[in-house]
């Protein structure tokens, strides 16, 4: 049994530079520059074969680089198979050709930000989509950037996974007034740990918090495609209306760069951000110490999506929390449950990254948005011994609010 749940959200006019690739690092530009696919990148089909779950049959020759430096992927009414099949759809015979592409086993990612540039096909019945799929495991999770079934001014999204019932659920939703075959449009995606954002010519659409069920997400690899029918299956397929082609532009993807274990040590007192006597309680004091080599002076850092972190102890895997989700001035730094809120998220601003241990501030997100100024980890400029309690304080530009990353 499939699960579906839909959702319908405004475009809000939130730039893509408000999240973009602050604390990740671009791993593939992609012009589709000619004169054919760059095959050390791409496979040909969808991971698993020619054909999914609509009425087209994949194969390269339908998949090719221009001149002018586009992948266009050409839907026909062309015979390339005999079969038939029995989808969610219903049953379908494959009485059609288009392409696909894929990068399974070449570039796969467990998280970070995908942004591509591409003019959908005209024809209704088409079915382009853009996705990203488990690495040589099928179809669940799937995380789907975009994809424009029937109407061509609007388009989904959304994420399938396998529910605690054990069964295939799917959140989706739906971005109307947003035109997808006119010209080149961006999709884009970025996921992590906890939450799913997603974008449309560099403006915000959605965000989720998924953290459970982002556990299941593993190295991802990308597909674009052009199906015919499937879930357009409301508008009627003219024959007359193919060829149609679905044109790819550009792609880039970017990865966290900050995803494993770290000390912080402050720039000015050389000291490092540690849990007080090792405790394990909820509420335990953030405190700096002398280095002593114990796991609670040792943070997880994993990257929660959204251009966000969150840090977790690595002696009692609680997670850096600003008490009572304060935003004044001298706000308490403590460990607690990790429960994703914005008081247990963080912007890692980098200030020096000349060496390989690099110079952050760590801002408080909650603090971002709900008061005048974001309030970053301090050591209290009134005592900077070793045992004082760590705690918020805007930005006065001081070496006792930026820490050393060094990694583990």
């Amino acid at each position: 049994m499939m699960m579906i749940i839909c959702f319908i959200f405004l475009l809000l006019a939130t730039p893509i530079a408000s999240q973009t690739t602050n604390g990740q690092t671009r791993v593939l530009y992609e012009a589709f520059d000619p004169p054919s696919l760059n095959t050390s990148i791409w496979n040909y089909g969808y991971p698993w074969g020619s054909y999914y779950n609509h009425r087209a049959n994949t194969t390269p020759r339908q998949a090719k680089i221009t001149q002018d430096g586009f992948l266009n992927i050409t839907a026909t009414r062309e015979r390339s198979i005999s079969l038939g099949l029995q989808t969610e759809f219903g049953p379908i015979d494959l009485d059609f050709t288009s392409g696909a592409v894929n990068t399974n086993g070449k570039l796969c990612i467990k998280n970070g930000f995908v942004d591509i540039s591409l003019r959908a096909a005209e024809t209704p019945s088409t079915w382009p989509s853009v996705f990203l799929v488990p690495e040589d495991q099928g179809t669940v999770p799937m995380l789907t950037i975009m994809e424009v079934f029937d109407s061509r001014s609007r388009y989904s999204y959304g994420f399938k996974y396998t529910n605690d019932q054990g069964e295939v659920q799917e959140e989706n939703g739906i971005a109307d007034e947003r035109q997808t075959s006119d010209g080149i449009h961006r999709y884009g995606l970025d996921w992590g740990y906890d939450q799913i954002t997603w974008y449309y010519d560099n403006k915000w659409v959605s965000t989720i918090t998924k953290s459970n069920e982002l556990r299941q997400v593993g190295n991802m690899c990308l597909v674009i495609a052009l199906g015919v029918g499937g879930k357009s299956k409301g508008t009627a397929v003219d024959p007359k209306a193919y060829p149609s082609i679905m044109s790819i532009d550009l792609l880039e993807v970017w990865q966290p760069k900050y995803d494993g274990f770290y000390k912080f040590q402050n720039v000015q007192t050389g000291l490092l951000m540690e849990i007080d006597s090792a405790l394990h309680d909820w509420g335990t004091r953030v405190l700096q110490w002398e280095d002593n080599g114990g796991d609670w002076q040792k943070w997880h850092v994993q990257y929660a999506g959204h251009g966000q972190y969150r840090l977790i102890a690595a002696h009692s895997r609680l997670g850096l929390d600003a008490d009572a989700w304060g935003v004044s001035d001298g706000t308490k730094l403590l460990q607690w449950s990790y429960h994703s809120g914005n008081n247990q998220l963080w912007k890692i601003q980098i200030v020096d990254d000349s060496s390989s241990d690099v110079v952050v501030q760590l801002i408080n997100i909650f603090t971002l948005t709900n008061s005048d100024v974001g309030k970053m980890i301090s050591v209290p400029a009134d005592d900077t011994s070793p045992g004082v309690q760590l705690h918020l304080w805007h930005d006065l530009n001081s070496d006792l609010q930026k820490w050393r990353m060094i990694r583990l």
